[in-house]
């Protein structure tokens, strides 16, 4: 009787330790299972690659997304809802975080609706200059990409002045060069005109002539 007690007590303990492990076990999960709806969004907006290498610049160790998960469907049903709808003068349109990561630095990305019409950014040489056809650039701290993406349902009056915006930030790291801060706002730029299926079919150069 006592080595069967022995045994049970002995299973017990086993299975104490066990779970113990599991718990601690659940600190070392990957950003992907951390954040599973963000991981996904900015894999499809940016590419698995393109993102791997972001995580590589901002450091493993304490790697967070930042921004509210929101699925690429959210964000493009957001997107064809603002361009099907009036206009509101006063709230204007809204700015979507779709990768937001932070580590030993940041990298911040937003996709919106531009505040500036194609008269006015056709205008404003200084700020802006033009890569395609309807397709303008600038690139402060930020690289903004905005172009012409005409919805389906959309206001023709209203959709021939407003532009799409992608805009991707800057990382403070030496290893984050222009050229992949380039490819960074050409990809989530296409990604957006794809999945939109903008009717005007954009084309987005692969050069848009920041570097010096």
């Amino acid at each position: 009787m006592k080595a069967v007690m022995r045994l049970v007590w002995c299973g017990a303990v086993a299975g104490v330790l066990a779970l113990s492990a599991g718990c601690s076990g659940e600190g070392k999960q990957t950003l992907a299972e951390k954040y599973p709806v963000q991981s996904r969004t900015c894999d499809a907006l940016f590419g698995s690659e393109n993102v791997a290498s972001l995580r590589e610049i901002l450091g493993q160790d304490d790697l967070r997304f930042t921004n509210r998960p929101m699925a690429v469907s959210e964000l493009t049903d957001g997107l064809i809802k603002e361009a099907q709808g009036p206009y509101n003068e006063i709230e204007g349109f809204d700015e979507y975080d779709v990768c937001w990561l932070s580590g030993d630095s940041q990298f911040h990305s937003t996709v919106t609706w531009a505040a500036d019409s194609l008269k006015a950014v056709q205008s404003s040489t200084g700020r802006w200059h033009q890569v395609g056809r309807d397709v303008y650039v600038t690139a402060p701290s930020y690289v903004s990409v905005v172009f012409r993406c005409e919805i389906k349902g959309a206001s023709r009056g209203q959709q021939a002045q407003v532009l799409l915006e992608a805009r991707v930030g800057d990382i403070s790291s030496p290893k984050f060069s222009e050229q992949f801060h380039e490819q960074l706002a050409v990809r989530l730029a296409r990604t957006v005109r794809d999945e939109l299926r903008c009717i005007n079919e954009p084309e987005i150069p692969a050069d848009l002539k920041i570097r010096g």
